[in-house]
């Protein structure tokens, strides 16, 4: 570990770190362009100290952050000080991983950490002070989740470097902020006594620069290691369950995502296992009876494991059991102590099965009951699908059947029909239910589920994540893409933005503020046969309204018909409900969604939705200040039904394209022949020749 002596500011080389006294700094890194002064490296900070062999440095020559580090830890009595901007050698993936593998342990063996909080002020008043307190981006990072947890002495400072208090005199009011036990911060109460998903939920609603690090800010929490891979996106916290399953036998770590409604579940269905499905000791597992099936949809909630720390929201209330009380609610002997394996076909493992159907959930199911329990006592289980009966291949969930509820929506301004549909993992049913109704049809069973999504098919999703997944900022600006705009109106679609204007009014700017004050932006895109209309903007859930989740709607489609039916899904929703461009299906750093529908005349259409980065760097430098991020979002309409899919438009009445065969056998001198004809035809006439010089150079070009 490498410290800062704060009185040479030089670098202090130790190999044990819980044998010396230092003073160790939380702080949020400042944002490049921000203002504020840059972090310092460990390189930078080595080339300073060489100008000074043999004397003390020159702290005026120090950022001011590094400074005020050592003035303060000096005053309090240490020697020793550490930062992680300038204290580890980046440049060295070596010393990085090592770093990350230990960093837990390093403020655990600090003697008090010092947490800066820069943007609150001590001239505030204290309700202010309060207020700015649990509003500092501090709360709202990953990172600091161990850096509040692991040390024993937290001291909170303002952007003065005033103390503004102690973690041990706020643990009550941080309990009430963040939802960790005041036990678990004063270290009254043990971390591992903790479920994991409690432990989840703590970073559900915190951010990381990289995706990657969503994992490995979590490695001291759990008390697990693993390599450290930048580049590799969500599969690093896939990788971080992995390795929670080979040491914790907690299996609460299974149970994220949205439940069943116990409405529903009340109406659940029970029957025994099929055969093939039951695990018997004495027949030998067939290696073929795994073999892949396919894994249907493109939604991350149907493997096992989670993308994102965020999946585990909702599952701060789950607790462990032990298998000798799950074997005892469920009236089944020999469960034992569940293995987990990883294979080609998915982790592979075994679980306590009933088979079940409900009047919601299309076809037969099964509940696979886990050694946990909710804050109630209820029994959790989670819901799985096997692709047909001849195969032990689960994956996990299932969409649930439309439900048609009448409600206000502020999308539409008026009253509709609402048509809600969501996808659940997990079951909760009471104790008492279980054992009158569950237990004679238990069977232990082997299983296959699928813990991660193809590193092909998820191509793109870490990059996708940092800004897809994370709320629109103040400064977020959404963009139609030109080429999208065009291909509509070449297609004789009318492009327009429905606003406060009495009619709608045509597009003319393609740049659009979705920032936290805008309102949301209403796209009308109109033919002969009817209209859509496009909800653009914070989701009215809770998600969007308090993180900012982003939400691509098709609202309707008749044009304004009595009566018709508006498609809109409700308001009270799961975080990765399909309304959020979070929860869309990714690949190459975009997000997509498709959707089928039928318009006015018969005419068949799909519409294709698309986000995107409107720059590989989502903020930049741009004179002095930050560029804001930029989203592209495309629209494609195909329509079957009304002839050729290949027909772009209606045919200009000045050209004859009947005579231009758009036949792929054609051979060129024909084609040219063809247009060198209408060519003569035109000039005759003396029409425009631009457009015509652009047709006749596209075809060319077609066929050259």
């Amino acid at each position: 570990m490498r410290l800062l002596d704060v009185e040479t500011k030089k670098f202090v080389v130790v190999e044990h770190p819980q044998e010396v006294s230092y003073a160790i700094l939380s702080h949020v890194w400042s944002k490049p362009g921000g203002g504020s002064e840059p972090e310092p490296s460990y390189h930078e900070l080595l080339a300073i100290q060489a100008k000074y062999p043999d004397s003390l440095v020159d702290e005026r020559e120090l950022p001011r952050k590094i400074r005020m580090l050592c003035r303060v830890a000096q005053a309090d009595g240490f020697r020793l000080a550490w930062l992680d901007s300038g204290c580890i050698d980046r440049s060295s993936s070596a010393e990085l991983s090592e770093a990350i593998n230990s960093m837990y342990d390093w403020y655990r063996y600090s003697q008090v950490c010092y947490a800066y909080l820069d943007d609150v002020r001590c001239d505030d008043s204290p309700p202010v002070m309060k207020q700015r307190f649990f509003a500092s981006v501090w709360f709202q990072r990953e990172w600091t989740l161990q850096e509040l947890i692991a040390p024993d002495v937290v001291i909170f400072l303002s952007a003065e470097w005033a103390v503004i208090g102690t973690k041990h005199s706020l643990a009550d009011v941080i309990e009430e902020a963040t939802r960790i036990d005041a036990a678990v911060l004063t270290h009254k109460q043990s971390l591992d006594t903790v479920s994991v998903a409690k432990r989840m939920s703590w970073a559900a609603r915190r951010k990381t620069t990289k995706v990657e690090d969503e994992a490995y800010c979590l490695l001291g929490i759990f008390g697990v290691h693993i390599a450290t891979v930048y580049g590799e996106g969500s599969n690093a916290f896939v990788r971080l369950q992995e390795e929670i399953c080979r040491h914790i036998p907690d299996q609460t770590i299974f149970a994220w995502g949205s439940a069943v409604t116990r409405e529903d579940a009340e109406r659940f269905a029970f029957s025994n296992v099929p055969q093939a499905h039951v695990h018997d000791p004495h027949r030998p597992l067939r290696r073929d009876t795994a073999r892949a099936a396919a894994v249907t949809g493109s939604t991350q909630k149907q493997y096992l494991f989670a993308t994102s720390p965020s999946a585990f929201r909702r599952s701060y209330k789950l607790r462990p059991i032990s298998p000798a009380t799950l074997a005892q609610r469920l009236g089944h002997s020999g469960l034992g102590y569940p293995a987990y394996t990883a294979t080609s076909h998915g982790l592979h493992t075994r679980f306590p099965l009933v088979a079940a159907s409900s009047p919601n959930v299309e076809g037969l199911f099964y509940l696979a009951f886990l050694a946990c329990e909710d804050q109630d006592g209820q029994s959790v289980a989670l819901l799985l699908r096997s692709p047909n009966s001849e195969t032990l291949q689960y994956v996990v969930g299932n969409i649930s059947n439309e439900k048609i509820v009448h409600a206000n929506d502020t999308r539409v301004h008026d009253v509709v029909v609402t048509a809600i549909s969501s996808y659940t993992r997990i079951v909760t049913l009471p104790t008492r239910h279980v054992s009158k109704t569950v237990n004679q049809h238990v069977s232990l069973g082997d299983v296959y589920i699928p813990s991660r999504p193809s590193r092909l098919a998820s191509d793109g999703e870490g990059q996708t994540a940092s800004i897809l997944s994370v709320s629109l900022g103040a400064t977020t600006t959404l963009q139609l893409a030109p080429w999208s705009v065009a291909m509509l109106k070449s297609q004789q679609y009318r492009v327009e933005i429905e606003g406060a204007h009495p009619q709608p009014a045509e597009v003319e700017q393609q740049l659009f503020e979705l920032g936290h004050a805008a309102t949301p932006l209403y796209l009308r895109i109109s033919d002969r046969n009817g209209y859509i209309r496009l909800f653009v903007g914070r989701c009215p859930c809770q998600y969007g309204q308090n993180d900012g989740y982003l939400s691509i709607l098709v609202l309707g489609q008749d044009p304004g018909a009595a009566g018709s039916i508006q498609r809109v899904q409700s308001t009270d929703h799961d975080v990765d409900h399909s309304d959020h461009v979070s929860a869309w299906p990714r690949h190459a750093c975009r997000a997509s969604r498709e959707l089928h529908s039928i318009g006015l005349g018969g005419v068949q259409r799909t519409v294709r939705l698309c986000v995107e980065h409107g720059s590989r760097r989502d903020a930049c430098e741009d004179g002095g200040g930050r560029r804001p991020a930029l989203l592209v979002l495309s629209v494609e309409i195909q329509q079957r039904g009304s002839g050729s899919p290949f027909k772009v438009g209606a045919p200009c009445a000045d050209v004859n394209w009947d005579s231009v065969q758009t036949n792929i056998a054609v051979e060129r001198n024909e084609v040219v022949a063809n247009v060198r004809a209408d060519h003569d035809r035109v000039v005759a006439r003396r029409e425009p020749l631009r457009l015509y010089e652009l047709v006749r150079r596209s075809i060319l070009g077609l066929w050259g």
